[in-house]
């Protein structure tokens, strides 16, 4: 019997159908058994022998691994530490004092001395983009220059360097280093004169051209905006300025040679030696393509994959229900593809799609409700409501898991309703559908997160005045009344709302310690001297922790296995330089990662 769940897949279900009162479930619970009886199913065992079953593994088991001698926080209850934890091949296998650990001491067991520093659940982040951040990396990358003089010095660099690059590419220039998030193709012109030039801003709304890029993509002051895209344009010429927003980036960016697939592998690859480098041990893939998809079944099917990945398949919600049998034909082509496993949950899924119901208010193309401060228009909703009705009660009566980024007050008000009538239609159902971003909430629509069942999917990193972006174009884009409405993290945390953070990583820095400092105080990272920003809005450090392990957890369906540290779950653990529930307040964004182990193996650190 004790071959049946050597990896503890079992114990997850056991454990989690006994701790909710539900042992009905037990007996028609899937077994993934190891060894000789790997890939067959197990069905009908009862409560009875289930407890038999895994009392006896328990018991007999000697641990690979065990931590001591520092804080173990398991998330289980707010503050709950226990003396030791001991792993089995993937599993945990013991959480609790030091005296009843040493029972799984065997000739082969390692034991780990915390030296003092805590141990916590791997983090997930909700909405990040580990391909492209990791291309970023590999290439031109502006992040963190943030002088129009310095990032035109290091993009005349960086073409000077590649002569044999078609196309001069780059990405995530901060758009608030230019005057209204206006950059001119005149200043790539000087310093790229021969080649099309095309430069992505970092939240990835924008991009900036020059004019040999404008005159292959035939934009001219003729060329009309696209469907919910823009062409900045000059006020009394009507010329291209050389910048572009939303749809209208793809005039340009469909022209540029696509990465070859070892070129997004190796992307790939980057991505999540950052992601590993911060504690993250499970994610949410934001928006993937094909050609994105296949650079993920490489690493999953070579099982070098160190992280969950749960891949949002990118749809367009304008084409309404054909674009719901985009996404369902798409979904149905990569989930056969997924590796076999003896897991109780494959490390890589597809169940999501994700939609973009509007712009940003930086480039002033989130939806809102009432025109911009001092402008005449509202922004871009990218689906009249119903459409996005359509597209959105397909998708959920076909059981899939919706993702929509919306960043306006009108974009989150449509995304809410079209949920509402999904539900309404399909019924109620265990959806998790989540919205990311939630920039500007009207009040109105903070109680709907609890009423719906929707998952509030922030980026608390934004929530600060520290930012340039929040400073020099939201904050007078918005006008006094709707920024008191931005990312309203603990006012939807207080009306019941379920919380999961993500980074959006290359947008910003994929780190979470970061985005836990500025959610706890509503200023910069590294700000102690100015007043906590809209602190109507502040969460304590449990439930900032809490959104980057249970709610993200909860977010991806795999909370039996991961979020907390308990018997039979994953060992996804990470071991922090302080203790982030203890430390000052204002030295949380200085923790660092010291090691990080995704099922039981160390994937950052030292591995002895």
């Amino acid at each position: 019997m004790k071959k049946v769940i050597e990896d503890f897949s079992i114990a997850i279900s056991i454990r989690y159908y006994l701790k909710n009162g539900d042992s009905n479930k037990i007996s028609r619970m899937r077994v993934w058994p190891t060894g000789n009886g790997a890939g067959t199913l197990r069905q009908g065992i009862t409560l009875p022998a289930a407890l038999l079953l895994l009392m006896n593994t328990l018991l007999s088991a000697q641990a690979d691994l065990i931590f001591r001698n520092g804080p173990i926080y398991t998330l289980e209850a707010p503050g709950q530490r226990v003396e030791a934890l001991a792993t089995k091949g993937e599993r945990i296998l013991f959480t609790g004092p030091w005296e009843d650990a040493r029972a799984f001491i065997g000739d082969s067991t390692r034991i780990i001395d915390l030296q003092g520093k805590p141990l916590l659940p791997g983090f997930t982040d909700s909405h990040v983009h580990p391909i492209s951040g990791g291309l970023a990396l590999l290439g031109c990358d502006l992040t963190g220059i943030e002088h129009p003089d310095s990032i035109l010095a290091f993009l005349k660099n960086y073409a000077e360097a590649h002569p044999e690059k078609e196309w001069v590419r780059a990405d995530n220039f901060w758009l608030a280093t230019f005057p209204n998030g206006n950059p001119k193709k005149e200043w790539l012109d000087a310093i790229i004169p021969g080649r099309p030039a095309y430069v992505t801003s970092a939240d990835g709304h924008s991009a900036w051209v020059n004019s040999k890029a404008l005159e292959l993509a035939g934009i001219t002051s003729e060329t009309p905006d696209p469907p919910n895209g823009m062409i900045e344009r000059d006020e009394h010429t009507n010329e291209p300025t050389g910048t572009l927003r939303e749809e209208a980036m793809a005039l340009a960016g469909k022209l540029i040679p696509p990465y070859t697939h070892e070129e997004l592998v190796a992307g790939l690859r980057k991505g999540l030696e950052v992601a590993s480098s911060l504690g993250i041990t499970n994610l949410v893939e934001a928006s993937a393509g094909e050609n994105y998809v296949n650079a993920y079944l490489e690493l999953a099917e070579a099982e070098e994959l160190p992280a969950h990945v749960n891949i949002s398949i990118r749809g367009d919600i304008s084409k309404g229900v054909e674009g719901a049998r985009q996404v369902l034909a798409l979904n149905e082509k990569y989930r056969a593809r997924i590796p076999d496993t003896s897991a109780q949950k494959p490390d890589l899924t597809f169940n999501q799609v994700k939609f973009f119901m509007d712009g940003v208010v930086e480039g002033k193309t989130a939806a809102m409700l009432s025109h911009y401060h001092g402008d005449t228009h509202s922004g871009i909703l990218n689906a009249n409501p119903d459409t996005a009705i359509a597209a959105i009660t397909a998708l959920d009566q076909a059981g899939m898991q919706i993702h929509v980024h919306a960043i306006g007050d009108r974009g989150i008000r449509t995304t809410l309703d079209a949920f509402e009538q999904a539900r309404k239609q399909n019924g109620s159902r265990d959806s998790r559908h989540h919205i990311a971003h939630l920039h500007v909430i009207h009040p109105d629509d903070i109680p709907r997160f609890r009423a719906l069942d929707v998952i509030a999917n922030f980026q608390a990193l934004w929530a600060t005045l520290e930012d340039s972006y929040m400073t020099d174009l939201n904050y007078p884009y918005l006008g006094e009344e709707r920024v008191e409405w931005q990312y309203p993290i603990g006012t939807v945390a207080r009306s019941g709302g379920r919380l999961a953070f993500g980074s959006d990583w290359d947008v910003s820095t994929m780190d979470p310690f970061d985005a836990i400092q500025v959610a706890v105080t509503r200023r910069g990272p590294d700000s102690t001297v100015r007043e906590p920003w809209t602190p109507q809005h502040l969460v304590d450090v449990q439930t900032a922790v809490e959104g980057y392990t249970k709610g993200g957890a909860f977010l991806t369906f795999r909370e039996y296995e991961i979020g907390t540290l308990a018997s039979g779950k994953l060992a996804d653990l990470i071991i922090l330089d302080r203790d982030i529930f203890h430390c000052p307040t204002f030295e949380v964004y200085q923790t660092k990662v010291v090691m990080t182990l995704f099922r039981g193996k160390v994937v950052y650190g030292p591995v002895d």
